[in-house]
């Protein structure tokens, strides 16, 4: 197949893309490991009017070989089993490569959850309370734009 003029030049650029573009994948991140996040402590708020908020204390711990920059992250805890508490947050800092990050956020509790979880807490007392944390953590990366994690555990409720 021989090519002239205006079509060479289009198709050795399409052969020079393709070949950049085949080289550009093999430079992906395989080894690239989902960060975890543990809910470490919780804390209620001072209500505004109807509303109750809570300040979630969180571990971001980062098994990768490079930093992780967080633009942004939504999440939600159930509590015993209960939707109680979501939100979102803008303000988190970068998390080093190989290492643990605390980090504080803010949610709102659902009020009609909230007065379940409160009635389940009052009729059977526990020391303990399951939770789930589901959170998606936007990266500011084209690559991994953003990771969804779930992460169970207990609270202890005494010290």
């Amino acid at each position: 197949m021989r090519f002239t003029g205006a079509k060479k030049i289009s198709y050795m650029a399409f052969l020079v893309g393709a070949l950049l573009a085949v080289s550009g994948c093999g430079h992906l991140r395989t080894d690239f490991e989902d960060p975890r996040v543990k809910v470490v402590s919780l804390q209620a708020l001072p209500a505004e009017g109807m509303e109750q908020s809570f300040a979630i204390g969180l571990r971001v711990t980062n098994p990768n070989a490079f930093a992780l920059n967080l633009v942004g992250m939504s999440y939600s805890l159930r509590l015993q089993g209960y939707d109680l508490l979501d939100g979102v947050a803008n303000n988190i800092p970068e998390i080093p490569a190989y290492s643990e990050v605390p980090i504080e956020v803010k949610a709102t509790v659902n009020m009609l959850n909230g007065l379940r979880f409160i009635r389940t807490i009052l009729t059977a007392p526990q020391s303990t309370i399951q939770y789930e944390l589901a959170a998606k953590l936007a990266l500011d990366s084209r690559l991994l734009p953003t990771i969804r994690l779930v992460e169970k555990g207990n609270i202890a409720l005494t010290q």
